[in-house]
């Protein structure tokens, strides 16, 4: 799946289909993919440049959508999915922080894909970082292997993802601009270090070392706790940039969130704010948090189901070969929203 974020179409229109239905249009046109309709002349260009870059774009933009819903399971909006011709629902419509982590996440989901089939070979026009190389190791080790190249990764996915903001010149425009480029700032700062040891009978008198990037999870924790500080904004008067609606709040730097509204609550169905409610969702009658029962069900109160689970244990391995297993069960409560 692809999220409509990608600038794909323009956040200006009212109906938007997100990649991720796209997806189906390019299932039909594999011989062709670069001719899509919903590609700008910019991206048709980029995608004509490398065979497989829309398959990969696509994986990215997945990998973003996933983990959204990874990192928001236990708050009122989940990242709700709608099967519908826009994927998220209207909640694009509104620019708030619900939006801003949306295009931020995905836009990291997509330079992060790009960055690693680079490293894999998978796309011809990029490849291994070579000039991390030049850098000082201050005789710690020695470069080596294959470092991924975030550089060219986040200028490939600029490039595409920003492809239809070119008039930047309305406030929503800018704030998606500014979490596209946000999601690929977090992106280069979760990088590790990974080194392998070379010598004779297993010592390290050689350490050989490359950069490559976290799981995509430590992304998305990063891009949750910009969530949960994101500022609020709005249009300057005299110059066409975003600004603090209030000074006394803190400076977004370039690697944070900005949003223009505030959210909606969730916590009834309202398609037109992209809200799938909280009723029937579970909870947790032991939590004081976002995903305890009182605050998730939104005060009307939850009921619980008791359940018997029957799972295996004491497994062991039986030579040769298999693994028996008794089946023990348990009772558990579980509690949903009234």
């Amino acid at each position: 799946m692809i999220a409509k974020y990608l600038g794909v179409l323009s956040s200006s229109q009212p109906s938007q289909k997100t990649i991720a239905d796209k997806m189906s249009e390019l299932t039909l046109k594999k011989d062709k993919p670069c001719t899509l309709q919903f590609l700008d002349p910019k991206q048709q260009r980029l995608c004509e440049r490398e065979e497989k870059l829309i398959k990969v774009i696509s994986q990215g933009a997945s990998m973003g959508i996933k983990e959204c819903q990874h990192q928001f399971q236990t708050r009122r909006w989940n990242c709700s999915i709608f099967n519908t011709t826009n994927v998220f629902g209207q909640i694009l419509n509104i620019n708030s922080r619900e939006t801003a982590f949306i295009y931020a996440v995905s836009s990291a989901g997509v330079m992060y894909s790009i960055t690693r089939a680079c490293a894999k070979g998978e796309l011809e026009k990029c490849g291994c970082d070579v000039n991390v190389r030049h850098k000082p190791t201050d005789g710690q080790f020695e470069w080596g292997g294959c470092s991924e190249n975030t550089k060219f990764g986040a200028k490939f996915a600029k490039d595409f993802v920003d492809a239809n903001f070119v008039k930047k010149s309305s406030a929503n425009e800018l704030m998606n601009l500014w979490n596209n480029e946000a999601g690929r700032k977090v992106v280069k700062t979760e990088v590790d270090l990974v080194c392998k040891c070379h010598g004779v009978s297993g010592s390290c008198s050689i350490r050989i070392c490359w950069r490559k990037m976290k799981a995509f999870r430590a992304v998305g924790l990063q891009l949750k706790q910009k969530f949960d500080g994101a500022t609020k904004v709005k249009m300057g008067r005299k110059k066409k940039k975003l600004k603090r609606v209030n000074r006394e709040m803190k400076r977004p730097t370039k690697k944070d969130l900005v949003y223009l509204q505030e959210s909606p609550d969730f916590c009834n169905y309202n398609p037109r704010l992209g809200s799938l409610g909280t009723r029937g969702r579970r909870c947790n009658r032991t939590s004081y948090g976002l995903d305890g029962c009182t605050l998730m069900c939104c005060g009307r109160g939850h009921y619980t189901i008791v359940k018997e689970i029957a799972e295996d244990c004491d497994c062991k391995f039986v030579w040769c070969c298999r693994v028996d297993c008794k089946k023990c069960s348990h009772v558990v409560e579980m509690h949903f929203c009234n």
